[in-house]
């Protein structure tokens, strides 16, 4: 009786995966008669697709993990951030994501992406940056223009510092876009910095220095350096100048000749900068939008800016110079083209201390000699 009961259990259990088998076969024959249809699946744009976020939130003071194929990797404590910047978890796409928070809830977000080497067209990427900021499109010409270049061991990095607010966007948290791209034989590194157009611009400096760090440490077999080579410096003529009683000199960053400071009666204190570049630097109506974005003001057309300018001739040469003022923060400016490079020198502080300040950097620019 066992042995009858266990061959009819075996007989059902035949007869079921006949029936299996049968439906099986159906199913590919209806799959070959079907084979045109096919799914894809599409990924987002490079640098902004979202993914789950992950455990391995990289330290604050830790170089970006899991560096892009084909690069040497680098020691976890070689390349440090500012005690400022603060680890956010990792998406598929980062290799570092940190956030940076200034005053009244402001904010920029700092990333670090590895693609392909396919990835490295600049001029799309750009655009789409733009288009981000609510921007029309540039051309390859304008991007020339004011595209810069920070000399690594790694090779030529391109910078683009952008400005522009979207419609309905929160001032505290977009405005401006600083991004640096490099293309390698294996990949094209992406470094981004997205926020608060007058915390992007306080960042600048330390953000250059970082991009310089991770890149040199791709090259160096020790701790790199935080900064490297600023790009406008390279093959630059020395100029002098005679600096304004109570101006400190501060140690030039990644993307200036030379940096000061003054102080403020009304707190804080007032950046003075010197940076020079190959080319024209790009037209004026460019710059003063640019520096109008950085205090919060909206684009004018070419003919206001001009209307704008007034001349500054010293016994060197002659100067363009503007004055732009928001409700708390004020800009003065002035640039020369000579030699084939373009020199600009700028003032940016607190409305009424840059105004005190005025007289002395007028002696200043003045002053300088070529």
């Amino acid at each position: 009786m066992v042995g009858i009961g266990r061959g009819c259990w075996v007989m059902r259990i035949s007869k079921h995966f006949i029936i299996y088998l049968g439906l099986c076969s159906a199913l590919l024959v209806s799959c070959e008669k079907n084979s045109e249809i096919k799914v894809y699946r599409v990924s987002k744009a490079p640098l902004e697709q979202s993914a789950p976020q992950q455990q391995d939130a990289m330290s604050t003071n830790t170089a970006a993990p899991r560096m892009p194929a084909g690069l040497a990797p680098t020691a976890e404590t070689a390349v440090t951030t500012p005690p400022n910047w603060e680890a956010q978890p990792l998406s598929q796409m980062r290799q570092a994501s940190l956030l940076v928070k200034g005053d009244n809830g402001a904010v920029a977000d700092i990333s670090f992406v590895s693609l392909g080497s396919a990835a490295g067209n600049v001029l799309e990427n750009v655009n789409r940056w733009l288009g981000q900021l609510g921007q029309p499109p540039i051309t390859e010409q304008k991007l020339g223009e004011m595209a810069q270049r920070l000399h690594t061991s790694l090779g030529d990095v391109r910078i683009v510092d952008l400005a522009g607010l979207p419609d309905n966007t929160d001032a505290a948290r977009d405005g401006r876009i600083v991004a640096a791209m490099v293309t390698t034989a294996n990949a094209t590194l992406f470094f981004k910095m997205r926020g608060n157009a007058d915390l992007t611009e306080a960042q600048k400096s330390d953000f250059m220095k970082w991009v310089a760090a991770v890149c040199n440490a791709q090259t160096q077999t020790g701790p790199p350096q935080m900064a490297a080579a600023p790009p406008q410096a390279v093959n630059a003529p020395q100029i002098k100048w005679k600096k304004p009683e109570g101006w400190t000199e501060v140690p030039p960053s990644t993307m200036r000749y030379a940096s000061f400071s003054a102080p403020s009666e009304e707190g804080g204190k007032i950046d003075i900068s010197i940076v020079t570049f190959p080319g024209d630097g790009g037209s004026d109506a460019d710059n003063v939008n640019r520096w109008r974005g950085q205090i919060g003001l909206a684009p004018i057309d070419a003919n206001t800016v001009t209307s704008q300018i007034a001349p500054l001739k010293t016994e060197d040469t002659t100067f363009s110079t503007t004055d732009i003022a928001s409700d708390k923060t004020r800009t003065i400016a002035a640039w020369t083209r000579r030699d084939g490079r373009v020199w600009f020198f700028k003032a940016t502080g607190p409305n009424t201390a840059v105004g005190k300040e005025k007289p002395n950097f007028v002696k200043f620019i003045e002053s300088v000699r070529f």
